[in-house]
């Protein structure tokens, strides 16, 4: 596996980009007041990995116009269960036809206090929920959590787990790619998408999501750590249909993910529906 992938000129990227409308299905900013704060505490722990924007609304707006990116997907993380409230107004205030972004609850939040914010995202078109295991300290398969995720299916949201290793937890294992196929297979008419192309660093575990209907994946993270021959084998174990593209900005540059990405030998179609149209389809977009 080749961690350094050979830049994509600028003249490639204006030759080969074709589609007027792309989809960044991964990416997180913070409010203004308390970006920096957020951004220094999690640059401690993000290694090679170095912010890009400076993780606010602006930041991510600057970075997708330089990328010709029309519409970012903003994943929001309650780390407490006094987030909750606050993170579904903040969705509420930046929600446009260009952000699309997600509530989040603590599992410690009640499931009255959930099921009633989760029923006020719908009615404002939020279309889904973020989770991730370590920051939230949960397993993806504990039984307390069946509960919360029989609400999202029950209010038609798909949930967005960050799966599989993360740099900020070694050797933590509460979001395992096999977690994420086993509420997959409990709860049918549950949408998954799970981050990173099945599972951040658990790729060679990944197979075992292929059969999973409900289940979609993003892209983040991944051209940066392996070739684009073996990127392209794991994309593979998804249908087409069921993969996105996506950046986790701001921890790459999205125009620079978006020129790798293009760049892959695809055909045409099926860069047209990781670029949009899945994404779209999950979003529900005219």
């Amino acid at each position: 596996m080749s961690k350094v992938l050979s830049p994509v000129s600028t003249t490639e990227y204006d030759e080969v980009l074709r589609f007027m409308n792309v989809i960044d299905f991964h990416t997180h900013i913070f409010p203004d007041k308390i970006a920096k704060q957020a951004m220094d505490a999690l640059a401690a722990d993000s290694g090679t990995y170095r912010p890009q924007t400076d993780g606010t609304l602006k930041g991510l707006q600057e970075s997708m116009k330089r990328a010709d990116i029309s519409a970012s997907l903003v994943a929001n993380i309650a780390t407490k269960p006094s987030q909750m409230y606050p993170i579904l107004e903040y969705c509420k205030e930046i929600g446009s036809s260009g952000i699309y972004p997600l509530v989040s609850f603590s599992p410690s939040n009640s499931p009255e206090e959930v099921e009633d914010m989760l029923g006020e995202a719908q009615r404002e078109k939020i279309r889904g929920v973020k989770l991730h295991p370590q920051y939230q300290n949960f397993t993806i398969d504990d039984k307390w959590m069946y509960g919360f995720y029989e609400l999202v299916a029950s209010c038609g949201l798909f949930v967005m787990f960050h799966s599989g290793f993360d740099m900020a937890f070694p050797g933590n294992t509460q979001a395992d790619v096999e977690r994420v196929k086993k509420v997959a297979d409990w709860f049918k008419d549950l949408t998954i998408v799970c981050t990173h192309v099945g599972g951040w660093k658990q790729w060679e575990r990944i197979g075992c999501l292929s059969g999973c209907a409900n289940v979609y994946t993003e892209t983040s993270l991944t051209l940066n750590e392996v070739s684009d021959e073996e990127f392209i084998r794991l994309i593979n174990h998804f249908d087409e249909d069921r993969v996105l593209f996506g950046s986790d900005s701001p921890w790459t540059d999205q125009r620079e993910m978006l020129k790798r990405t293009e760049a892959l030998k695809l055909s045409d179609s099926r860069k047209e529906k990781l670029f949009y149209k899945n994404a779209a389809a999950l979003l529900r977009l005219e």
